[in-house]
């Protein structure tokens, strides 16, 4: 069984792994509702974290797992390209999602900014309602006031987040694509145009695209999923430790150049350092290819 699938065509690759997909999603949702007709407390902040957990587990981790069994014959390790990776690789990564995040900040405030026409006004407004109900329930699982719930977060929102993710978008379609389209860029901007979208967050949609081409790119140039997953939980953990709750009330820093009058400044720097960083990257891939 193992590689069943690694000749056939991409699209059919692509709709086996959609099929996966699908079928963990609903393992997961039905071991969510056995959780929350066990737990005496199912909307506690806790209960939120252990269903995030189960789901997050069986969604991005049990289905590319499943998924690269039946896609490719080569062992585990090699068709994720999970191998050791270098120190100043991993460094490199980690430097260029924290140098990037003040644009994708910037991002952000002009996405959330953007209005559909006056014709689609009933869509923008169900867009707008779901993107609160996602804030409500972001706050409930962010908003910590024991260090229990603040590890917890890390484990579940940064780490765990971090390893599926990955795992299933860099992983395995992001591979897929690349093979379908026969081109690097646009596997990897594909799977972040995807990626962005599953998020069901729109007035987010643009800096979260820009996040996944970047990973995507790690994980091409590094030729290590070890990269991007890292990178990624990172970036996860610093929305963790910087968010403003009743434990911690957020970093002044951060808040600072939020309000400052000089966010063309700091987002132009931020392009660049995150060009030389990915330079350094691209540098490192084709060194490695001779």
């Amino acid at each position: 069984m193992k590689g069943t699938f690694q000749n056939s065509s991409s699209f059919t690759q692509l709709c086996l792994l959609a099929l996966i997909v699908f079928l963990c999603a609903i393992v997961a949702t039905g071991v969510s509702a056995v959780y929350m007709l066990l737990t005496d407390n199912p909307t506690g902040p806790d209960s939120m974290r252990i269903m995030l957990f189960l789901q997050n587990s069986i969604l991005f981790i049990l289905s590319p797992v499943i998924a690269q069994h039946f896609l490719w014959e080569a062992p585990f390790k090699e068709a994720l390209q999970f191998r050791s990776p270098h120190l100043r690789i991993v460094l490199l990564g980690c430097l260029t999602i924290m140098v990037s995040s003040p644009f994708v900040d910037i991002l952000n405030t002009w996405n959330q900014g953007l209005h559909l026409p006056e014709s689609l006004h009933s869509i923008e407004q169900w867009m707008i309602e779901s993107e609160r109900q996602a804030e409500v329930l972001t706050q409930q699982i962010l908003n910590v006031s024991t260090w229990q719930g603040f590890i917890m977060n890390i484990l579940v929102v940064a780490i765990l987040a971090g390893v599926g993710e990955e795992l299933l978008f860099r992983g395995v379609l992001q591979k897929i694509f690349i093979r379908w389209t026969g081109n690097i860029h646009a596997g990897i901007l594909i799977t972040a145009i995807i990626f962005s979208a599953i998020h069901l967050q729109f007035f987010g949609f643009i800096p979260r695209f820009v996040l996944g081409a970047l990973l995507g790119y790690l994980f091409v140039w590094s030729r290590n999923l070890w990269v991007p997953i890292i990178a990624h939980a990172l970036n996860n953990a610093l929305v963790v430790i910087f968010t403003p709750n009743t434990f911690n009330e957020g970093n002044s820093i951060i808040q600072a150049v939020e309000h400052t009058d000089n966010s063309t400044g700091f987002a132009i720097t931020s392009i660049i350092l995150t060009a030389i960083c990915l330079y350094g990257m691209r540098k490192y891939y084709l060194s490695s290819a001779n």
